[in-house]
């Protein structure tokens, strides 16, 4: 939804209509059952409310996080676990559809469940019917959290683009370098890359929008039976990252993953740096060819 579920914040309004829809479903045939038994008020409504709002996004949420976010910079997951900023905002998320949840249910029940309840004088004259409408919403309600639940199943990549496909909850990279180039440079990295792939014969997902108002650079290229090469710009720190991951355990992302690297030093052979664990800077690392470890003889340099 918002941070980690549904990724870029512009697909805010949907994720909402779709919990909102829901939580409706959810929400109905527990508003029927209170009703029913004569405790239909603010208190109940905002309660049931808020469980309606809450429970989609809690349960994403306890699914399980990805290998690896960040807001603005700021880790939310690592290594496959929530950080404190992480939980952080994963409660808002809760609290705020919560929320949402007891508004909507206050709404209904001052401006639409009350309708068409009877008066105690209608009581006493028509007989009590049974309803077959809270049973209809509640196998609604089921079926649709059944689809909530089963669809990312059903829908997930079984692809080399997903190293998580065979069940695991994170993975680490086989080895990594960044490329210190803004924006203005995405294209021609986009260019490098997909060249790269297209003659290896691999797979190749690429989402590069360096000129909008939401700049974006992902580039994922696979090989059987799991190789996977993956290249992320950011534009806060005006550099694009390149990391290998071998899912199925060997060495044989070495080759593409170092001829990957000639490639693109030989193009920006003063721009690249290495990182390690905690994000600071460290000489290149032994799978670095001797003779492309310096640019034109000086260190690497931003």
């Amino acid at each position: 939804m918002l941070t980690f579920a549904f990724g870029d914040v512009r697909f805010f309004t949907p994720a909402f209509v779709i919990v909102l829809l829901i939580g409706a479903l959810l929400g109905l045939p527990i508003y029927f059952l209170i009703r029913s038994r004569g405790e239909a008020n603010w208190r109940t409504a905002a309660a049931t409310g808020f469980f309606a709002g809450a429970a989609i996004p809690a349960l994403v949420m306890l699914s399980g996080p990805p290998d690896s976010a960040s807001i603005d910079g700021v880790a939310t997951v690592m290594d496959g676990s929530y950080t404190w900023f992480g939980w952080f905002q994963n409660l808002s998320l809760v609290g705020l559809f919560g929320g949402a949840g007891s508004a909507a249910g206050l709404f209904f029940l001052r401006f639409v469940g009350r309708a068409g309840v009877p008066t105690v004088a209608e009581e006493q004259v028509a007989p009590t019917k049974p309803s077959w409408k809270p049973a209809a919403l509640t196998v609604a309600a089921i079926a649709t959290v059944g689809a909530a639940v089963a669809i990312p199943e059903v829908t997930k990549d079984r692809s080399c683009h997903n190293t998580l496909r065979d069940g695991r909850r994170s993975i680490g990279q086989e080895a990594s370098f960044n490329l210190m180039v803004g924006t203005e440079e995405w294209r021609a990295v986009a260019q490098e890359v997909e060249a790269f792939g297209r003659e290896k014969g691999w797979s190749i997902i690429s989402d590069v929008r360096p000129d909008e108002s939401f700049q974006w650079f992902q580039i994922s290229m696979c090989q059987e039976p799991g190789t996977n090469i993956l290249v992320q710009g950011s534009p806060e720190f005006r550099e694009v990252s390149f990391g290998v991951y071998q899912p199925q355990a060997g060495t044989s992302w070495r080759v593409p993953f170092v001829e990957l690297y000639t490639r693109i030093w030989r193009r920006w052979p003063d721009r690249i740096e290495f990182t390690g664990d905690v994000g600071q800077q460290i000489e290149p690392p032994r799978w670095v060819p001797t003779d492309q470890k310096t640019g034109a003889g000086k260190p690497p340099a931003r």
